[in-house]
């Protein structure tokens, strides 16, 4: 019986007569991408992320409206939970009061303030706020301005910060009076006093309620 070899060959060429290559085989290539090495990627970069992240913290310009108080705001941001956010001024812990992301803090003195935030990854962020707007000085009392004459008293007095309270001005003489100005010179700074007795000491004070006091005596 005749073998037929042409029917045998006939699969191994296209109709055009060109050999036809079986297909490569991709499907465990795949598999290696999906199920391993893509998963493996994204877990340890997730991983990474929450071991390095720290978080951001932006703060405000402190605010006065009494230069005896200042209010200072500050947002944190964090892509992981913080484990806490803290304040101290000078080493002394300040309260803070949050909403939400933010958060805000009321100062009675100068100095440099120092926020923390920690995240549960323990990584930490600080940032320090310089506090220098509340008024902590007294008024001065200029003594090269002093003019003392037969029943008066001239000086200048100055305030750079809060200013000068003009209505708090006062004087006790020798004799036990209480007195008021005769004269106040806003733009100048100069006050004047009637002076009946030999000496009298003044008291001025500024709009943060420091007061400074000086003596004047008829030698």
């Amino acid at each position: 019986m005749a073998r037929n070899y042409s029917d045998r060959h006939a699969s191994r060429y296209a109709a055009h007569g060109n050999y036809a290559k079986p297909k490569a085989n991709h499907s465990g290539l795949i598999r290696f991408l999906l199920g391993f090495l893509i998963p493996y990627v994204v877990i340890n970069g997730l991983i990474l992320l929450f071991v390095i992240q720290a978080p951001s913290i932006e703060a405000s310009e402190p605010d006065t409206k009494d230069y005896q108080n200042a209010e200072v705001s500050f947002k944190v941001s964090s892509l992981i939970p913080l484990k806490s956010v803290t304040a101290t001024i000078e080493g002394q812990e300040v309260p803070l009061e949050k909403t939400g992301s933010s958060y805000k803090c009321s100062l009675t003195n100068n100095g440099n303030l120092t926020v923390t935030a920690v995240a549960i990854n323990s990584m930490t962020k600080s940032t320090n706020i310089q506090i220098n707007l509340l008024d902590e000085a007294n008024p001065v009392i200029d003594e090269d301005s002093v003019v003392l004459g037969a029943g008066y008293l001239e000086f200048e007095v100055s305030d750079t910060q809060s200013g000068v309270d003009w209505d708090s001005i006062y004087a006790v003489d020798s004799l036990g009076n209480n007195l008021k100005p005769t004269d106040v010179n806003k733009t100048t700074g100069k006050v004047t006093f009637s002076m009946a007795a030999d000496s009298i000491t003044v008291y001025v004070s500024d709009l943060a309620k420091n007061q400074a006091q000086a003596n004047f005596s008829i030698n």
